[in-house]
């Protein structure tokens, strides 16, 4: 597995280290609460003041997703983040993400963020398309201005994080081969009925997600569902022809 979803345009994911980085300290054990604590804490410069990078609820759910991919993590790859949420208070707030990089070395989060608040998701609902982002590097420097309670800033976009209570991971237990059961025999398959394709199943299920977070109008769900549907049925009547 290489991609944990917590929430609407929300992952962490494995990728490989950037080229000439030293090896990580992964596979890492380290409970979530842990993560949450550290991730938190972090504030960045936002004009004139300092605001949190993450509320405490998504600091909360990135650090579960974080725990398991850090526990599947190699030595030669890092944790990728893009986290969207409703930032601003008010019926017209609008969504923003933030992008980051981490990994861990001595038992700290290295956390380097490129984006803090990126604009992005009305143009995603006007052509379903995601921009291309990026997530920090170790040789570039961002814009962003990061600072945490105890944390080492190697750069200003790039802090490094204690964690409490971080060790390695134990190497995954080998599953004992048990025996192939007897084959049995055929049975006759009835004819199933035509599905949605993946990709217009997917987006509909994103579609109903942005919906209920309040991302979209009920209007624009309802032409975007429309729409949707209409290529399915364009779809199906070119198979059939």
């Amino acid at each position: 597995r290489r991609t944990w979803d917590f929430g609407i345009l929300s992952y962490v994911r494995r990728t490989p280290a950037e080229k000439g980085a030293p090896p990580n300290a992964h596979p890492l054990a380290v409970e979530p609460a842990a993560l949450a604590q550290a991730l938190a804490s972090v504030r960045f410069a936002n004009e004139a003041k300092d605001d949190p990078l993450f509320t405490p609820a998504e600091a909360d759910a990135m650090s579960k997703a974080m725990a398991e991919a850090f526990a599947a993590a190699g030595p030669g790859e890092d944790l990728v983040v893009l986290s969207t949420l409703k930032r601003e208070s008010g019926f017209f707030a609008e969504s923003f993400g933030v992008t980051a990089r981490v990994f861990a070395t001595g038992g700290r989060l290295n956390l380097i963020v490129h984006d803090t608040r990126l604009d992005f998701v009305y143009a995603y609902n006007l052509d379903n398309r995601l921009p291309p982002f990026e997530y920090g590097s170790r040789d570039k420097a961002g814009a962003a201005v990061l600072k945490a309670p105890g944390a080492e800033a190697r750069r200003a976009d790039w802090l490094v994080l204690p964690l409490a209570a971080a060790k390695p991971a134990p190497a995954p237990e080998v599953p004992a081969v048990a025996p192939a059961p007897a084959p049995k025999a055929a049975e006759p398959v009835a004819k199933a009925p035509a599905a949605v394709p993946a990709s217009i199943e997917e987006r509909l299920r994103g579609l109903k997600r942005f919906r209920e977070q309040d991302l979209i109008t009920e209007a624009e769900y309802a032409r975007q569902k429309e729409e949707l549907l209409k290529e399915y049925a364009k779809g199906a009547e070119g198979k059939a022809d």
